[in-house]
């Protein structure tokens, strides 16, 4: 069973008390999972579309500065830090796993949220696999502020059905449950945040790289052409 041993039922409604937000059990098998559902049906219609303009807009000229442009120490710092913030998540939805495990609660689908964070930390790291995902970012951020909106409901749907003070007894009180769910949503939002900085970091970078470039190029066919009207004139 998704759901073994939760007083409230699976459905929407609780049997424990008058809740206006969905059960434990309707969270972990439903919402939690939503945004990754969600991820990966728009995955292969953005594949195809950044496909079509891929071979439309591709220019061969430029594609090497993706690997080529030179990153800065600060640049470096944020990205780690991103990279661990995704490990830190996936450490905290396992151990709340584990916990409700022991607890023989069953945990839903709350596994199936490895797949949106492992999918989105490929999408930045790949820009959307070389940019044949077109709005790739947007598929992050489905799944990143998807994570913080589902982490709130289910805070709030843990307060409204079991109070603070549930399971006090027992291995994994709501009050831990409440504050690990709490960590991974205000982690979902420091990622999301800093996933906006580093990609628009990485464009700048690019862009001027790609500036540079052109003006080396254009100096160098200047300079070819005064060598070059230089011979003739001799």
């Amino acid at each position: 069973m998704l759901c073994t041993n939760r007083p409230e039922g699976f459905g929407p409604a609780s049997h424990l008390n008058s809740s206006t937000l969905p059960t434990t059990c309707f969270t972990d098998v439903i919402l939690i999972p939503l945004p990754t559902w969600l991820a990966l049906a728009f995955l292969p219609i953005l594949f195809a579309l950044g496909l079509h303009h891929r071979k439309i807009n591709y220019n061969p000229s430029t594609a090497h500065l993706r690997s080529n442009t030179r990153s800065s120490c600060l640049y470096l710092t944020f990205l780690t830090i991103y990279y661990f913030l995704i490990f830190a998540n996936i450490a905290m939805l396992t151990l709340e796993i584990v916990r409700l495990t022991n607890l023989h609660y069953g945990i839903g689908l709350l596994p199936f949220a490895y797949a949106g964070i492992l999918l989105s930390a490929t999408l930045f790291w790949s820009e959307g696999i070389e940019r044949r995902v077109k709005w790739w970012q947007g598929i992050n951020m489905l799944v990143w502020i998807g994570g913080i909106v589902m982490s709130a409901v289910q805070v709030i749907g843990l307060r409204q059905q079991y109070g603070y003070d549930g399971r006090k007894e027992s291995k994994y009180p709501v009050s831990d449950q409440i504050l690990d769910v709490a960590v991974m949503a205000g982690v979902y939002a420091v990622i999301a945040l800093l996933e906006v900085v580093l990609v628009v970091w990485r464009r700048k970078r690019r862009a001027s790289a790609l500036r540079s470039e052109r003006g080396e190029m254009g100096a160098f066919e200047y300079g070819r052409g005064v060598s070059e009207s230089s011979g003739m004139k001799e």
